[in-house]
């Protein structure tokens, strides 16, 4: 009776592994859609902690591979990230050759729901995003609004006077 019972656990978690596989590349994993996070860049020398609003947004092409759009908003500005690219799943990975022609991983977190970047914080923890949906939009713009906001401090203000008095 225990063979039995150990027989039919073992292949009760192998047709779940395989559901689970192919759920996921029918419902297309988390390769798609945009996601965002917060890079936490330190303290600044007037006291404030920087931060870079990340967001990334995974477009699937008909040969199979994936647009990467990375967008940053430091300060005032939102910029192209240097993660952008054309990625290709591999597993629970995707390799990304970026514009610049460098190779980057990003991996996805079953457990977590989130993806990491090989971008760190100033604790040299990972970067990590989660989904954009309807419920957190408010908060990504909260978080942009902020780095808007102290970028136009004036204690954060480039001064140029001393560039200008070099010239």
């Amino acid at each position: 009776m225990k063979k039995y019972f150990i027989f039919i656990v073992i292949a009760m978690m192998i047709i779940g592994g395989g559901g689970f596989a192919l759920y996921s590349s029918l419902t297309g994993g988390p390769w798609e859609g945009t996601w965002w996070g917060i890079q936490e860049a330190g303290t600044n020398w007037t006291g404030d902690n920087i931060r870079n609003l990340e967001t990334i947004t995974f477009t699937r092409n008909d040969d199979k591979t994936i647009t990467v759009e990375h967008r940053v908003q430091q300060g005032s500005k939102e910029i192209e990230g240097s993660l952008s690219g054309i990625g290709t799943i591999d597993g629970g990975r995707l390799i990304v050759t970026t514009k610049e022609g460098k190779k980057v991983t990003f991996s996805y977190g079953h457990i977590n729901k989130m993806i990491e970047l090989p971008l760190t914080n100033a604790d040299k923890t990972a970067v990590t995003l989660k989904l954009l949906t309807e419920e957190n939009n408010d908060e990504m713009e909260n978080v942009r609004s902020e780095i808007v906001k102290i970028s136009q401090k004036p204690g954060n203000a480039i001064d140029t006077t001393v560039s200008a008095a070099k010239s």
